[in-house]
């Protein structure tokens, strides 16, 4: 009669045991799942953040690069350059950027970037002179009382003025000064997603 009993309150023991043992599990389950729940939408929002990051890095370094490159080179046959005068204003004010397009024989009225000793300089033409095969360009400055003395040479033509473009040389403008800080700023958040990738 004792081992009956005995055994009785063994298998109540153990079902009881069981019984506990699976809604801990059934818990830690659900605990689990919520967690996972709760990370998923982080992991979502944290690779959202480092692509906007790379984005914004990339396109940063590109319009850094080809503000410097356009300057020397066409870029597909095209310069960009960020205006830091007030004699074209208002058509294009300081600050604004530009991208110019060459053209073999730009015409009377038409705005062009041009070698002015070391500089460029940007310009509407008011006349057109022919001397053979050679164009000569005399330009003014839209903001400017009198015209530009001497006459442009056709070799001195860098291109045509096609856009204008206020944002981003603005933005273009905001890069160059804050250079330094944008620089760190990059490096910062590149170490925190390094570091966050090794931990």
């Amino acid at each position: 009669m004792k081992s009956e009993d005995e055994n009785k309150k063994l298998e109540n023991v153990a079902k009881t045991h069981e019984e506990n043992t699976s809604e801990i599990n059934i818990e830690e389950m659900q605990e689990k799942n919520e967690d996972k729940e709760l990370t998923k939408p982080l992991k979502i929002i944290g690779k959202i953040a480092n692509i906007i990051i790379w984005t914004v890095t990339v396109i940063i370094l590109l319009l850094l690069l080809l503000t410097v490159a356009s300057n020397k080179t066409d870029v597909f046959g095209h310069r960009l350059y960020l205006i830091m005068s007030g004699s074209m204003e208002p058509t294009i004010k300081i600050k604004d950027a530009i991208i110019t397009k060459y053209e073999a024989e730009p015409k009377e009225g038409d705005i062009i970037a041009f070698e002015n000793g070391n500089a460029i300089t940007v310009h509407r033409i008011t006349k057109v002179y022919t001397e053979g095969d050679n164009r000569l360009y005399q330009t003014k400055g839209d903001n400017n009382n009198a015209e530009d003395q001497g006459l442009v040479q056709k070799s001195q033509v860098k291109g045509t003025v096609k856009v204008i473009m206020p944002v981003l040389g603005q933005t273009i403008y905001f890069l160059q000064t804050h250079f330094i800080i944008l620089i760190l700023a990059i490096g910062i958040v590149v170490i925190c997603i390094i570091v966050r990738r090794l931990l």
